[in-house]
């Protein structure tokens, strides 16, 4: 797959496999495009936020393509040429929030303390991706939001705060939040997914202590792909910043 998607950690990993790895050139030409009609580049703004990757035209896309790449890999302090991902991923969360704050389709729920357009279980019956501005029913998920804790940690803390004690007894199970929810057709998904549930774990423990991803970028296979790739740095040297 090429371009912002889910899948930046596969290129990361193939490129820093010490027995088989790939190439460094294929995230450049793989994953940021470069050489085709559509590489990085071109910036977007919606509501005022600047962003440097989009999905679609007229959608910055849904929320887990910041999320399950990072569950890992810090995006901090190191870019490519087209994007910070840390700055970009907190942006595509902001946008995802003043969504929900404009809420342009009138739907019930949405609002300032209710936001996160994901790929989540849907009113259908179905596995859906909803995006900004182009799939929207109605259909809110606390995954969008609360696994966006790392990049947000107040704006998800208030959308987690007001499902927990407004919608709770709707909401919440021996898992946790319930995948998704539809207040517009009085609708909650009856069941919770270990692929919406995992990131929320993952990224409220990154905003608290880092942990994870210190963790993870101690590897050292990391420090050498970043620099076969040529990601620049904040710092002097590329490995784990401190918060």
């Amino acid at each position: 797959m090429q371009g912002w998607n889910e899948v930046t950690i596969t290129y990361l990993l193939a490129i820093a496999s010490p027995t088989h790895a790939v190439p460094a050139s294929i995230y450049w030409t793989g994953y940021d495009r470069e050489g085709t009609a559509s590489q990085y580049g071109i910036k977007h703004t919606y509501f005022g936020i600047p962003l440097t990757q989009v999905y679609v035209p007229g959608s910055p896309g849904p929320l887990f393509f910041t999320q399950y790449s990072y569950l890992g890999y810090d995006p901090r302090g190191v870019r490519d040429n087209y994007s910070d991902y840390f700055e970009n991923n907190r942006n595509e969360a902001l946008v995802s929030q003043a969504y929900g704050v404009a809420n342009p389709n009138h739907f019930r729920g949405y609002g300032r303390d209710s936001w996160g357009l994901t790929a989540v279980d849907g009113p259908n019956g179905r596995y859906h991706e909803y995006k900004p501005f182009v799939t929207d029913d109605g259909t809110i998920a606390p995954t969008g939001a609360i696994a966006s804790y790392a990049y947000t940690p107040q704006a998800s803390l208030a959308a987690f705060k007001h499902w927990y004690r407004d919608l709770g007894a709707q909401m919440w199970g021996i898992y946790g939040f319930c995948d998704a929810f539809n207040q517009q057709l009085d609708w909650v998904s009856g069941i919770t997914m270990g692929l919406n549930q995992a990131p929320q774990t993952v990224m409220i423990e990154k905003g608290r202590t880092g942990l994870i991803w210190g963790t993870f970028m101690s590897n050292p296979e990391i420090r050498p792909m970043q620099h076969a790739i040529g990601l620049k740095s904040d710092e002097k040297d590329l490995g784990i910043r401190s918060k």
